[in-house]
């Protein structure tokens, strides 16, 4: 008896935080959002910093396809409109084995833009349909070979990108959003007034 694909899901998210948790030692901690209404199953931030958090959108298959000599893993799913990208919003596609129990190398973390850009594969009955297609042999070559990545490597990966994205945004902050801060003390410098000594007499 195969496994659902509700079930699939379950797994496969646990085995994603596992992942994610184990090749940072701990510094990523990834949350699950109470309504995914976005998309998003989870969203990770660095321990200990809640300013950055990348979401993340996971999509699995159990096997994968042949192309010639080629592994092929091949991910088609549909989303209701509208489609938002966003520098944020990242995907994270791999296959997972039953039998080993674990997801395989490579995996892949893709951004929403470009994502949304090469996986659109069509319209119909009121849903956008994305199918992701990648090669996965280490010789490949394809549009989504830039973003393949070693299951040691994904941790350190939402790292930089979460490191990224801080310093895009460390410029940008208003004044207002670093009042919220409790960490932010303001110091305003106190302008000592002259005054005249009086001579003695």
């Amino acid at each position: 008896m195969a496994i659902t694909s509700t079930q699939q899901g379950v797994l496969t998210e646990a085995e994603f935080a596992k992942v994610v948790i184990l090749t940072t030692d701990g510094a990523l901690v990834p949350a699950r959002p109470v309504a995914d209404d976005d998309r998003r199953d989870y969203e990770i931030h660095v321990r200990r910093h809640f300013l950055e958090s990348l979401a993340v959108q996971l999509k699995t298959a159990k096997r994968l396809r042949r192309h010639g000599r080629s592994r092929v893993l091949q991910i088609n799913f549909r989303v209701k409109a509208p489609l938002v990208s966003d520098e944020r919003l990242w995907y994270f596609l791999a296959y997972f084995d039953v039998d080993e129990m674990r997801f395989i190398d490579p995996v892949f973390l893709v951004p929403s833009r470009f994502f949304h850009k090469h996986a659109l594969h069509g319209v119909g009955r009121g849903a956008i349909q994305l199918q992701f297609k990648a090669n996965m042999e280490p010789s490949s070559l394809d549009m989504w070979s830039p973003f393949r990545l070693t299951l040691k490597e994904l941790g350190p990966r939402i790292l930089q990108i979460l490191k990224q994205l801080e310093r895009q945004t460390r410029g940008r902050r208003q004044p207002t959003e670093l009042l919220s801060l409790g960490s932010v003390v303001w110091l305003q410098p106190s302008v000592a007034k002259k005054g005249r000594r009086r001579r003695a007499a």
